[in-house]
């Protein structure tokens, strides 16, 4: 149940961080200047959508494991 609990946390920590940091990401280009969220990013910010990427499909890797666990 713990480690279920912690899969979830990761999961919407991932989530949330990804939707903010692309949020920041478009925020910093003029209104109608690029066509998607990924133009708008810089290799920086690409580096760190990945890392929040990889920290939700984990979080989702280990709740769906325990989830699926029989006891």
């Amino acid at each position: 149940m713990k480690r279920m609990l912690f899969g979830i946390g990761l999961l919407l920590s991932g989530t949330t961080g990804f939707a903010g940091w692309g949020i920041a990401a478009t925020q910093t280009v003029q209104p109608g200047a690029r066509s998607t969220v990924l133009a708008c990013c810089s290799p920086l910010d690409l580096a760190g959508l990945l890392v929040f990427a990889v920290i939700g499909a984990a979080g989702f890797v280990i709740s769906m494991g325990e989830f699926r666990k029989k006891d």
